[in-house]
C-alpha cells in the first residue's frame, strides 16, 4: 500500500500512523525549491525519519532540476520520479529508450 501526496496536508501524516504503508510519496510541494528552502530539507529529512519507523520506502515527486536531485540524494530518499529524469511516455516508446540507455523504473 502506498500513500500519496505526503506533505501536502494532515491526513497523508495521519494515514502513514495507521497504516504503516510500503510506500511514502512525497508531494512535489515538499520538494519544488528543496535546493533553496532549508525549512523544505528540514521536512523532508523529518518525513524521512518517519517512513524509517514506518518501513516504508520513500519516493519524491517532482523533481524538475540537478539541485533538487542532488538534496534527495544526500538525504538518501529511495526513489525519485520527476520531468529531470524523463518525461511522460508511452510504455513502448519508453521500453524502446531503456534499451539504449540500459536504464528504466517502472511502477
Amino acid at each position: 500500500m502506498a500513500v500519496d501526496d505526503t506533505g501536502a496536508g494532515y491526513a497523508s501524516l495521519h494515514s502513514i500512523s495507521e497504516i504503516m504503508p510500503d510506500i511514502i510519496k512525497i508531494d512535489c510541494s515538499v520538494i519544488q525549491g528543496i535546493d533553496s528552502n532549508g525549512i523544505k530539507e528540514s521536512m523532508l529529512r523529518g518525513l524521512l525519519l518517519v517512513a524509517k519507523e514506518a518501513g516504508s520506502l520513500v519516493v519524491a515527486e517532482g523533481i524538475e532540476n540537478e539541485g533538487e536531485a542532488s538534496v534527495l540524494s544526500r538525504n538518501k530518499v529511495d526513489l525519485a520520479q520527476g520531468y529531470f529524469y524523463a518525461r511522460p511516455d508511452t510504455l513502448i516508446r519508453s521500453l524502446k529508450s531503456s534499451r539504449r540507455k540500459k536504464a528504466l523504473c517502472i511502477s
